[in-house]
């Protein structure tokens, strides 16, 4: 078991990012350990289970995706102030283009 600074790992095609909690089938949070295998490979931890090997956990537990992140007050305010209040007309937003907004900062935070 080494300790390492990775960041990401690239697993069948998709790149693992190892700073965020990955969320696995049945809602189950993994971390990265901060250590690796003598291969090289992150160990993942979820409670206490594990420490596994990344791609154990992709199998056994997967796919993973990245726990959803907060949305942040400044992405409120981006939402509330993205159109002026003196837009043209056309420009203005309505309640549909607004809730598209929200749901792009929700998706941008996931």
């Amino acid at each position: 078991m080494t300790t390492t600074l990775l960041t990401s790992w690239p697993l069948d095609g998709v790149v693992i990012d190892l700073t965020r909690t990955q969320i696995d089938v049945i809602g189950g949070e993994w971390e990265f350990t901060g250590d690796t295998t003598q291969t090289g490979e992150p160990l993942m931890l979820s409670g206490d289970t594990g420490p596994f090997p990344l791609s154990y956990v992709y199998v056994t537990y997967g796919p993973l995706i990245p726990a959803p992140r907060p949305v942040t007050h400044a992405d409120v305010y981006a939402a509330l102030t993205a159109c002026p209040a003196g837009a043209d007309e056309e420009k203005k937003p309505t309640p549909r283009t607004f809730a598209a907004l929200l749901g792009r900062l929700r998706r941008r935070a996931a």
